[in-house]
């Protein structure tokens, strides 16, 4: 497992938005745009067990997730 960084921990702990990416069957791209929060090891990701990106994680585990910044949306992990 990798370490969080500190400053993506921080940036965690703050109200920020997170946009997950995950493959549909057919290959393409669906994002959503999430709350993501963390409990200083993990990123966690808050969805609900019903919701498409669940059924795509669970078929293709590969996602992509970027973290923006409240006060700066440039800023991202």
């Amino acid at each position: 497992m990798i370490k969080l960084p500190e400053d993506l921990i921080a940036l965690l702990r703050k109200p920020s938005i997170c946009y997950i990416a995950t493959s549909m069957a057919d290959g393409s791209p669906q994002l959503t745009q999430t709350w993501v929060d963390t409990d200083g090891e993990h990123v966690i990701i808050n969805t609900v067990q019903t919701h498409l990106k669940i059924k795509n994680i669970k078929r293709d585990p590969r996602v992509a997730v970027a973290i923006s910044s409240p006060d700066n949306p440039t800023r991202y992990y």
